[in-house]
């Protein structure tokens, strides 16, 4: 079984599982069995293979010079949880030190998801080493479409909270050229910041060579366009006029998102026919 074999047995299992599941039981009955170890949702976590997605592979797909990597929610959660392992000991070394994180500063929009989700073991599991740590966000506009970058990385909102004097830890999703963790780290720099760090849920080669995330849980391949949660109706808007344009059906759209991607049925059904008519795409 090849690698986007597994993912997809993978993701279309669990999925399967939480469908048979809550048309089979009632609403209470599931919601009681979110606190036991066979809760569908539970098994999802549980059973995510870190060592395949250290280092995953993205779905060719025809036509397309991009690879596509679909992580999902439960996914992205597990690997959150890698990450703050990471945190937590660099917390714990740092005790008592000036260089404990004390500011976390989420990237708009790619380091959202996971700087939500980092601030419950961040702030919420640290009670053995508390620490007062403050989040804030920035917006960076860096890409116009998948694969397409901007010249240079550009502030759209300014950073959220003071930076004067703090150790700061940048989130985002992806370290892709670099460009923009190197820009973001001297900005806030300039802010008056004494410390900066910066943690992804992935790092591409080119990003390796020139600003390597002080944290980061795996690493994808140059090419490989990452579809997190939050943007897999972003890059369906932005890609398939793409498909369309060298010649691909609806049909054959529909085929690539669901049975090569890896999307759910249902919500290709319900986007594929605003993006293919590029109603809502005629500036990209």
């Amino acid at each position: 079984m090849n690698s986007r074999e597994r993912r997809q047995v993978l993701v279309h299992d669990c999925l399967g599982d939480m469908k048979s599941y809550l048309f089979e039981h009632s609403y209470d009955d599931f919601m009681e069995s979110t606190s036991s170890c066979t809760s569908p949702m539970k098994h999802c976590i549980d059973t995510v293979d870190l060592d395949y997605w250290r280092n995953p592979q993205g779905i060719e797909i025809p036509d397309d010079e991009l690879r596509f990597l679909l992580v999902p929610d439960f996914v992205e959660s597990a690997v959150c949880l890698e990450l703050a392992r990471q945190v937590h000991g660099y917390q714990q070394r740092m005790s008592g030190k000036p260089d404990r994180i004390t500011s976390v500063l989420m990237v708009a929009m790619g380091g959202l998801l996971p700087g939500v989700l980092l601030y419950d073991h961040l702030v919420g599991g640290c009670s053995q080493h508390p620490a007062k740590i403050r989040f804030g966000t920035v917006a960076v506009s860096a890409y116009t479409g998948p694969g397409k970058r901007h010249g240079q990385p550009r502030i759209q909102d300014e950073i959220s909270m003071p930076m004067q004097g703090k150790t700061v830890l940048i989130v985002d999703d992806l370290g892709d050229s670099g460009d923009t963790m190197q820009f973001l780290a001297d900005h806030v720099l300039e802010k008056g910041a004494s410390k900066v760090m910066v943690l992804t849920l992935y790092m591409k080669p080119e990003a390796m060579r020139k600003y390597t995330a002080d944290f980061y849980f795996g690493e994808v391949s140059q090419e490989t366009w990452l579809i997190t949660p939050r943007e897999r109706v972003e890059t369906m808007m932005k890609r398939v006029p793409v498909w369309k344009k060298r010649g691909a059906t609806e049909q054959e759209c529909h085929r690539r998102l669901c049975d090569l991607i890896g999307y759910s049925v249902s919500e290709v059904d319900y986007y594929l026919p605003i993006a293919y008519s590029g109603i809502e795409n005629k500036a990209v």
